[in-house]
């Protein structure tokens, strides 16, 4: 039981690293986009896309950990999922409403601004959870195995 705990604790690690990492780099890949209008605005969304995926690289593991220590099934790993992400999504949709209100509209600036912000923390915990998916794949019963090579091809 407790090795695998310790599988489970070393695959968080792994997976806040390269959340971490893989966050970062689609941060940085998405800041070669052309900022249209005032560059501060757009230094100040990539900083918060940034330090979101390092909030997110350490919050996640631990939300993850609490509720594989308690169910470790795929339905725990993906209700885990659903509370990370549900306040990056509620967040973007009232800031972007209350952006539309009072600018307006603008297409590729919301575009760009959903990409550098929101997408780097989303992507963090896609990959956790990805990573996690193989702690938590479906274990198989020995008994369904079939005892002998012969049993897997029966005679017609």
């Amino acid at each position: 039981m407790q090795r695998a705990y310790a599988r489970l604790l070393v695959t968080l690690v792994i997976a806040g690293a390269l959340s971490c990492l893989v966050g970062l780099l689609f941060t940085q890949i998405i800041d070669r986009m052309p900022c249209e209008g005032e560059g501060l605005a757009c230094n100040i969304d990539q900083a918060v896309g940034a330090y979101a995926v390092l909030i997110y690289a350490l919050l996640g593991p631990i939300i993850f950990a609490v509720t594989l220590g308690i169910a470790r099934n795929r339905r725990a790993l993906a209700g885990a999922t659903i509370v990370l992400l549900a306040p990056l999504v509620v967040f973007f949709f009232i800031a972007s409403i209350e952006n539309w209100r009072y600018v307006g509209f603008d297409a590729y600036d919301e575009w760009r601004k959903f990409l550098v912000t929101f997408m780097p923390p989303i992507l963090a915990v896609l990959v956790q959870t990805l990573v996690l998916r193989v702690v938590t794949r479906p274990s198989r019963n020995l008994t369904d195995a079939p005892s002998s090579p012969v049993a897997q091809f029966p005679e017609k």
